[in-house]
């Protein structure tokens, strides 16, 4: 694949693919129960995590057993591999299919060997990923992916230097990846062949049925996709997506902010990216850089949804992509305008609207004094705390909860 030729991917160091060779241990198996969600639905299984930490000192040598034979030994039933697909609404009375976020509902045992696999890639993502990629590495947040941004929309109004900030929003990101990019792409990091055929071993033979409104559809075959709500699926991802930000550091003119500050070109979080165009002679290197990711990869970039932001002295006649100008931007939540200002203003009018909505959702019901404490605190309050990372309260924002 032309991509993957041109771009200079790291390769894993020997130390990690011996300790992808090594057997499932218990206290890993523990890790992966004990750190996943034991409120989330079931697969067909029917087994929640909570039942496997209640029972742990019973089931713990079956379960090894179970995890090694998966793992090591490649045995994975089409059974255990068997999702069911929800659809979770995006937005308020969604009306269309892109209006969904399609989530497949997996096998307890099969969740806890890919969590496993997840919790041992991850040490090694940092050699990996590029160094915009926020998503995958340990210590990086969303909160560093949003600060780069703001800080170039800073940058760029103090500067009166010319800036077009570029979302780029990819058409069912996870469910077009194709099965034999993953493959190349772990064959290009030097991931060894048992690593590479544990994996292809989970994708192969996969099926799943579509549940809406209780009703469940005749079992098809997945051919492509990273499954959503599977936690080994975000980090595959990080790694198909690295070759085109490896790709778009080469012919872009990196923006630098400050006299010590890293160079950068984008900012991506998963398949959020944002990319910085300083000059309109880099607009051909970067159709070139996304045509030869959509080809090899199966991607497909959704117009209609990406957004050319012009910041500082860029001229808004430049055309790049076909991609439209607007005046504000949504990235990872957070409001971008083409000043940091606006931007913080516009970001804190939506959140502190929907405090209000969900305040007064809430005020309809009976609810005691300690739930009402709690509410606050775990969705009121942790709206603002996630906005204030970025941009401080206006002075004079109040939110009236009733």
């Amino acid at each position: 694949m032309k991509l993957l030729t041109d771009c200079n991917l790291s390769t894993v160091p020997d130390a990690a693919n011996l300790a992808l060779e090594e057997p499932v241990t218990l206290e890993e198996i523990y890790q992966a129960i004990k750190t996943g969600n034991p409120h989330k639905a079931p697969g067909i299984d029917g087994i929640r995590l909570e039942f496997l930490k209640k029972t742990w000192e019973a089931t713990k040598e079956d379960l090894l057993q179970i995890v090694n034979e998966m793992y090591i030994e490649e045995n994975i039933s089409d059974y255990q591999k068997f999702g069911i697909i929800v659809s979770i609404p995006k937005q308020p009375h969604a009306t269309q299919v892109e209006h969904y976020r399609h989530l497949t509902i997996l096998n307890t045992d099969f969740k806890l060997v890919t969590r496993i696999i997840a919790n041992r890639l991850r040490p090694w993502m940092q050699d990996l990923l590029h160094s915009s990629q926020h998503c995958g590495l340990m210590g990086n947040s969303v909160f560093e992916a949003i600060t780069t941004i703001r800080d170039a929309v800073a940058h760029a109004e103090v500067t009166r230097s010319p800036l077009c900030v570029l979302t780029i929003d990819f058409q069912g990101a996870f469910d077009n990846v194709s099965h034999e990019y993953l493959f190349e792409v772990l064959c290009k990091y030097g991931f060894s062949e048992h690593f590479r055929k544990r994996i292809w071993n989970i994708y192969k033979n996969s099926i799943s049925s579509v549940q809406i409104h209780g009703y469940r559809s005749c079992p098809f075959p997945i051919k492509s996709s990273l499954r959503q709500g599977c936690l080994l699926s975000m980090i595959l991802y990080a790694m198909c997506f690295n070759p085109l930000l490896c790709t778009l550091e080469n012919p872009l003119r990196c923006l630098r902010m400050g006299r010590h500050c890293a160079r950068t070109s984008a900012v991506a979080y998963a398949d959020d990216v944002t990319i910085f165009v300083t000059t309109p002679t880099d607009i051909t290197k970067l159709q070139e850089a996304i045509h030869c990711f959509e080809a090899a990869s199966g991607a497909r970039v959704n117009i209609q949804k990406s957004r050319a932001i012009a910041c500082g002295s860029w001229d808004k006649s430049i055309e790049i992509m076909n991609i439209p100008y607007h005046d504000t931007a949504t990235v990872l939540g957070f409001q971008i305008k083409n000043t940091v200002g606006e931007s913080a203003l516009a970001s804190w009018t939506k959140t502190t609207a929907k405090i209000r909505a969900q305040a007064q959702e809430a005020y309809c019901r009976m609810l005691t004094l300690d739930k009402i404490i709690q509410f606050v605190h775990e969705y009121l309050m942790v709206c603002a705390w996630y906005v204030s990372q970025i941009y401080p309260p206006p002075r004079l924002t109040y939110v009236c909860v009733n």
